[in-house]
């Protein structure tokens, strides 16, 4: 059928074949008879191969998703004739099925049960299993049985399965239909299985799986009776079994009953487990004894907890009480020594009770300390990585560490949250003893104390560390200090240097706060040698360049008399050369960072405004020379037709420098600007030799470009102006494409919010940029290109810009720049009125705000602007429901208000005009006697209200 000629073992892992079957597949689960020719086919005289079969299932499969449930009689009388054939056929079978094949057949049955039980089908498992008294022995039919019930639970119990209200509805009455028809033989019949096939290990799974899976929701008394807990305990000392029975007894024990019931229960399983000697565990157990003890300690724990909170709140059963807190205590032992366990994933299994627990005790036994002090011991030596892990390494183990550090850090958060003091007596010791050790330390124990003071804030309250007082307090900020202070960074793990120059930036505050700032100066050593910015390991050097800007950021004012000590290590990593130049130390982005940091200490240092001019110059006037050979070099491959490759990385590398212009120019700021560093005529230099470069043919320099021209308004005030028209003709020459004109509008609104009303005089055309804008905003989009989603949101950014622009420049008043050329602002607000319409609601929004704002300027607009703001809560996507459609209204009603009161006569007739009388009035009404948010309700109200009566 799928063209394999027996083949289909071959032929599916056939990359040549894989295209040729799917097809067929797909063909066949389009077919409306394809279902019945795969059943056909699959029990048929020819046995197709397992493979073949798997893929027959799936079609199958397809058909009782999608269409199995509006089947009629005689298709269900076919599916009902699949199943008991499969059944009688693969008891009478000689050989064992594939596991993937059983396993897809238990799913197939599954969903016909899933779909017709009770009602099409009440005598399911009569039907199809009614021989299983009689084949009791035969392993092939209590395996297969099994597997459906396994399969059943997960289509019709599985919580951890998402379902829709359908769904949930129909497994509802499923499963209390199976309870009065058919559960209790299925309970007895794990029981007989298990009896009947006592040897076989992979049957007693099953069953103690089949009790996990469903105990949760049948009758307790179906599985905790004197016939099957036996059977559960007696399978713990089967390794081979022993996970499943584990599995079993903590589902009944997490089994949903009233806290009085459920407390007899766990003490009398705990009273059988202990017996059994099955909580017991030391340091020399296997891995399935302390997986087998975590698992039962840890369920066994959370829930004597919950049971003991419910029966103490109901102020109930306090002898039962006194019981779960003794069996707690005594679960406290074996819980600790999983703790304990140097694999991880054993350690970690009895966290969950361990946190809960020490939450118990610091809350009701405050003075038990010992077991308190046990947990931050056993935690904190957890926390240090084995030695079979690489530190700083990024393999999976070591990437499941740090998840498994991150529920140690939440149980010690219990703990520090009320008792810090018995955290920091515990890191205090371990700080002394890497600070003062030296190499002689191993670097594992190294790199996790610097990882618990990096995350102390998760572990201790974090105020202790932002505003260090007296105390307890005091020694908990004093530790990231001592390390900054005294850990030698010796090059032997450079995640440990990364580490350090993290906790000199996270705890940039404490540093500040010391009576004598010395450290900053010994950690600015650390970072500009080969312990720092130069070291070795390329991977880690990136993060330690961005660091060190962020220290020089700040610490710029404590490093300011260093400042020519410090350019002067810095000097050899400002060198520039080109991208292809692959055996430079620091990547683009890293030298990036360096520029800003000399920069800033330039600019902060202890020098005379001449030397700062002078110092920033030289490094201006390094970039500008550059470039310009940059240039020359990228004008002389073209002239000899060089590749594209390099001719782009000549671009990239120009395009670098400009970036770097950019990163210098973040020193400056309102206490130290570019003015009083007499570095104006240094930075309009620059943007000039920029500028003459941007050409359609450089279009790649438009972004580093355009982001320098930020910087400059940023950092500049009147001084920019001149330069201001020239920035915008080119800028918008090689802006040709939506994304590029959503960037150059959001520089437009950036220059009118700053410098509002001086850019009618610098000769920047605003009027023909809103033009060009609004245009653009209302373009249509071509349906035919993959990337339409793409264009889409870029058309959806340039109309929010335009918009944003627009109002920018009426609240600026700047609107003089539409009045230039007639015709001019009727179009760019009519553009703005479209957009209002528009089912973009942030768009929609800002649009409206500027025709009532322009409305108040310009009042023939009035009516234009009432039109638009009565229609859009009309709109289809404007619902009661949607929080976006609320600020949509608010803004309506904030623009219907603000037209009322400007010209309460020429409103009231120019609403009556457009909306019927009696809309009309109880709109009045609501605009006299509402505000706020009752306003916009009654707005959302009536219009709904008007929706309704025109649908009716």
């Amino acid at each position: 059928m799928f063209g394999t000629n027996g083949n289909a073992g071959i032929a599916v892992t056939d990359p040549t074949k894989q295209a040729e079957i799917y097809r067929a597949l797909e063909s066949l689960k389009k077919d409306e008879s394809g279902w019945k020719k795969s059943v056909d086919s699959f029990i048929g005289p020819h046995k197709p191969s397992p493979e073949e079969q798997f893929l027959l299932l799936q079609v199958i499969e397809d058909y009782l998703n999608k269409r199995y449930h509006s089947s009629s009689q005689g298709d269900v009388s076919v599916i009902r004739t699949f199943l008991l054939h499969y059944t009688k056929n693969s008891r009478s079978s000689t050989v064992d099925q594939p596991a993937f094949l059983t396993n897809k057949m238990a799913h197939i049955f599954s969903l016909v049960f899933a779909a017709d039980f009770p009602e099409r089908w009440s005598s399911f498992f009569n039907d199809l299993f009614s021989f299983f008294s009689d084949n009791i022995n035969d392993r092939k039919v209590a395996f297969f049985y099994l597997k459906v019930l396994l399969a059943i639970d997960t289509e019709v119990v599985n919580r951890d399965i998402q379902r829709s209200k359908n769904e949930s509805d129909r497994n509802i009455k499923i499963k209390d239909a199976m309870r009065e028809i058919c559960i209790n033989e299925i309970a007895k019949s794990w029981l007989t299985i298990a009896n009947a096939l006592p040897e076989d290990n992979v049957i007693q799974c099953l069953v103690l799986d089949n009790i996990a899976s469903y105990v949760d929701w049948i009758e307790l008394d179906l599985v905790a009776n004197d016939y099957v807990m036996p059977l559960i305990i007696s399978k713990f000392q089967n390794p081979a079994t022993s996970e499943s029975a584990t599995a079993a007894v903590c589902s009944l024990l997490e089994k949903g009953m009233p806290a009085e019931k459920k407390v007899g229960l766990t003490l009398t399983i705990m009273t059988v487990l202990r017996s059994n000697g099955l909580l017991t565990v030391n340091d020399n157990n296997d891995e399935e004894e302390v997986t087998r003890v975590g698992s039962l300690v840890n369920t066994l724990g959370l829930v004597l907890l919950d049971v003991q909170n419910k029966l103490c709140a109901s102020s109930i059963l306090e002898k039962e009480q006194e019981c779960c807190v003794q069996e707690m205590a005594g679960l406290a032992e074996p819980a600790l020594v999983v703790l304990n366990n140097e694999d991880p994933d054993l350690s970690c299994m009895c966290i969950d009770y361990i946190r809960a627990y020490c939450s118990f005790l610091l809350k009701f036994h405050p003075n038990e300390t010992n077991f308190i002090e046990k947990v931050i011991r056993a935690g904190l030596q957890r926390y240090v990585m084995n030695d079979d892990m690489t530190v700083g390494g990024d393999g999976e183990d070591e990437v499941e560490f740090q998840e498994f550090r991150r529920e140690l850090r939440s149980m010690l958060n219990v703990i520090g949250l009320k008792r810090p003091e018995a955290i920091i007596n515990a890191v205090e010791p371990w700080t002394a003893e890497v600070t003062s050790g030296g190499s002689s330390i191993p670097v594992n124990r190294i790199e996790a104390l610097l990882n618990v003071i990096f995350h102390l804030h998760e572990i201790i309250p974090s105020n202790m560390l932002q505003s260090p007082r007296e105390g307890i307090s005091q020694r908990a900020a004093r530790l990231p200090i001592v390390i900054l202070e005294g850990l030698v960074l010796d090059g032997r793990c450079p995640a440990i240097h990364v580490l350090y120059f993290e906790l000199a930036c996270r705890y940039e505050r404490l540093l500040v706060l010391q009576p004598q700032p010395v450290v900053i100066p010994h950690i600015a050593a650390a970072f500009l040698d080969q312990r720092g910015i130069s070291i070795s390991s390329a991977n880690v050097r990136t993060r330690i360049v961005y660091l060190f800007c962020r220290f020089v950021k700040s610490h710029k004012t404590v490093l300011g008399p260093l400042v020519s000590e410090v350019i002067t290590r810095l000097a050899p990593l400002l060198a520039v050369s080109p991208q292809a130049d692959t055996n430079q130390l620091l990547s683009p982005e890293d030298q990036g960072y360096i520029f800003e940091a000399t920069a800033t200490l330039i600019v902060f240092g202890d020098l005379t405004s001449e030397m700062k001019s002078q110092y920033v110059g030289e490094l201006a006037s390094t970039l500008a020379m550059k470039f310009e050979n940059g240039l020359v070099e990228l004008n002389t491959a073209r002239a000899r037709k060089a590749d594209e490759e390099t001719i782009q990385a000549i671009l990239q590398f120009m395009s670098n420098i400009i970036g770097y212009s950019s990163r210098m120019s973040k020193a400056f700021n309102n206490a130290q600007s570019m003015k009083a560093c007499n570095c104006i005529d240094i930075y309009l230099r620059l943007i000039k030799l920029y500028l003459e470069t941007l050409s359609p043919q450089n279009a790649f320099l438009l972004e580093s470009t355009r982001q320098f021209a930020h910087r400059l308004v940023v950092s500049m005030e009147n001084e920019l102006m001149p330069y201001m028209n020239g920035i915008f003709d080119k800028l918008a020459l090689v802006s040709t494409d939506l994304d590029s004109m959503h960037h150059l509008l959001i520089f437009c609104h950036q220059t009118v919010a700053k410098y509002k009303k001086a850019m009618l005089t610098s000769g920047v055309d605003l009027g023909n940029v809103l033009a060009i804008a609004a245009r653009a905003s209302l373009q249509e989009q071509e349906n035919n290109i993959p990337a339409k989603d793409d264009s889409q949101r870029a058309l959806l950014y340039v109309q929010r810009a335009f918009v944003q622009l627009l109002y920018t420049v009426i609240a600026s008043d700047c609107t003089p720049a539409l009045n230039t050329t007639p015709g001019l602002l009727d179009h760019v607000l009519e553009s703005a009125a479209r957009l209002a319409l528009s089912s973009d609601q942030t768009a929609q929004k800002v649009a409206l705000s500027c025709l009532a704002k322009i409305s108040l300027i310009t009042p023939s607009w009035s009516a234009r602007t009432l039109r638009v703001a009565l229609e859009i809560p009309s709109l289809s996507h404007i619902t009661p429901s949607d929080a976006g459609s609320t600020l949509v209204v608010h803004e309506v009603c904030a623009t219907l208000t603000s037209l009322h009161q400007s010209d309460p006569d020429g409103f009231t007739r120019a609403l009556r005009e457009l909306v019927p009388n009696g809309f009309s009035d109880q709109l009045l009404s609501a605009l006299t006697n509402l505000k706020g948010k009752n306003l916009d309700k009654q707005v959302m109200n009536l219009y709904s209200s008007l929706r309704n009566q025109s649908a009716q």
